[in-house]
């Protein structure tokens, strides 16, 4: 056993007393004298022994500020959820635009497109879980959670689609990415309504996240309602609304850092 296995174990195990701990820990405890001297520390706690009046003081200072909260539900829940937020505006989006996009793709560009948003939402939405929750174990960098999706999105765009330019490429390309935009921004107020109960260590982070989750359910939008099956408009427009969403949230996540560092 390493010293980070002993670590994860303290932080895991319900007994910080190294009494109740398997043989293994304790062989290690015997041999590391870091590990040793910190465990010692759990093992034997010192009672402070403060004045009355300083304890009365420091009761007075916290207890009113006390509320009951409940606890968080776990990732799983919240990942379900969030990617229920995302169904019901992809549902609701697309019930008013329709599905052309859907019935102009041919069944290799709509397995290998649906499939990389699925993954990708499914992947956003569980990292968005974790990130709510402080002292959650961490994967892959944010910014490699961020940029994968896009970047394979962006190459299977590339790869199924031809490309034929068109005079009214800016004014379509605009309308959809409107589109993209008005369905991101529709999933605000629900993923607000999961998000707000957690704490983010990172809200930059968090909101570039959040900020592309929405992105790529407006682009999920797009992608079933828009039948302009060009590479450079889905690319631009498409993409470019989860893009644009993203940097939105990231936005936002600068903001509300700013303040809590402000009141701090």
């Amino acid at each position: 056993m390493s010293c980070d296995d002993l670590d994860r174990l303290r932080t895991r195990s319900p007994h910080s007393n190294s009494s109740a701990w398997p043989r293994e820990a304790k062989q290690h405890l015997a041999s590391c004298e870091r590990c040793s001297q910190l465990q010692a520390s759990f093992d034997s706690p010192q009672q402070l022994d403060l004045p009355q009046a300083l304890q009365e003081r420091i009761e007075a200072a916290i207890l009113p500020g006390l509320r009951p909260v409940s606890p968080l539900p776990n990732a799983l829940g919240v990942t379900a959820t969030l990617l229920l937020c995302s169904i019901i505006v992809i549902a609701a989006a697309n019930w008013r635009l329709g599905l052309a996009g859907w019935h102009a793709r041919s069944g290799l560009q709509a397995s290998v497109d649906f499939s990389l948003l699925a993954i990708s939402l499914l992947a956003l939405a569980k990292t968005l879980a974790n990130q709510m929750t402080p002292g959650s174990r961490r994967g892959a960098p944010v910014w490699l959670l961020l940029a994968v999706p896009l970047l394979a999105l962006l190459v299977a765009n590339v790869s199924l689609f031809g490309y034929h330019w068109n005079p009214a490429f800016v004014p379509i390309a605009l309308s959809c990415w409107e589109i993209g935009v008005a369905s991101a921004a529709l999933t605000a107020p629900l993923f607000w309504l999961v998000l707000r109960r957690g704490f983010s260590l990172n809200p930059v982070a968090h909101g570039a996240t959040a900020g592309l989750l929405a992105g790529l359910a407006g682009a999920t939008v797009l992608e079933i309602y828009c039948p302009y099956l060009d590479r450079l408009h889905t690319s631009a427009s498409h993409i470019g609304a989860a893009v644009t969403s993203l940097l939105v949230g990231a936005a936002l996540g600068g903001i509300k850092s700013r303040i809590q560092r402000s009141k701090a």
